[in-house]
């Protein structure tokens, strides 16, 4: 109206209807691009504060693990310690070093993300040395890596262990009908497999080991662990990371 005024031009309720219907659509575009650019940004600030919420329940969570695990751990040792050192002095000494062997490992890696597999392997050579001793040899572990560099395949400190853990935990075995846990590594794949005999009782299992694993190997290579439960066997898929 202003410009009219200004400009004397004739006035025309047409220009005038179209001037507002153009500046009404103007706005309604502009408005929404705005919204569409604001809504964007928030979900992203959403998803970084979801992410950033996951990585420190990733963290709480492995570290309770581990607070939960190292005192039952210490207890069994040193309670088959005491029990050879009367009985078995030889054995004893060998234990002991063994056992130095496993808390270093765990001192030394326990905060880190990854580490080669030759020392995961190696820390899981003494820890199987202690569980065979505690329970009379009815253990067996078998390794099949052949033509893989070992220094070259990266993995999470005590992946393996976890997964040895939880075989003997949901596992009964005897002498005459031993749990065998397998190791073999593929192109894709390092699998841990055990033969299954559920205990004929309920176990008062929270499933965190398994959990945890899976959410730390999403936090560090974006891979996941792949669980196959067979009528005989119990397989742990641990996504190679060169």
């Amino acid at each position: 109206m202003i410009w009219y005024k200004i400009s004397k031009e004739n006035f025309a309720w047409t220009n005038f209807y179209k001037f507002i219907a153009l500046s009404t659509l103007a706005i309604i575009v502009f408005t929404l691009i705005y919204e569409i650019l604001y809504l964007s940004k928030e979900r992203e600030l959403d998803t970084q504060i979801v992410d950033q919420l996951d990585r420190e329940r990733s963290r709480a969570e492995m570290t309770a693990l581990r607070n939960e695990l190292d005192p039952h751990f210490i207890f069994n040792s040193l309670t088959t310690l005491s029990y050879l050192i009367v009985h078995d002095a030889q054995k004893a000494h060998s234990f002991n070093e063994r056992l130095a062997r496993v808390f270093k490992y765990f001192l030394i890696n326990k905060d880190r993300e990854l580490i080669s597999l030759e020392d995961e392997l190696e820390f899981i050579e003494s820890y199987f040395f202690l569980l065979q001793i505690r329970h009379d040899n009815k253990l067996q572990l078998k390794t099949e890596l052949d033509g893989y560099d070992e220094r070259k395949i990266m993995i999470l400190p005590c992946a393996l262990q976890i997964l040895v853990e939880n075989a003997i935990k949901h596992n009964e075995f005897t002498d005459e009908d031993p749990l065998e846990i397998n190791i073999v590594m593929n192109e894709q794949f390092l699998k841990v497999m055990n033969n299954v005999r559920p205990k004929p009782y309920l176990l008062n299992s929270t499933g965190i080991g398994l959990r945890n694993l899976s959410s730390r190997y999403k936090l560090v290579c974006n891979k996941d662990i792949i669980i196959e439960n067979t009528t005989g066997n119990f397989i742990v898929k641990l996504p190679l990371i060169k």
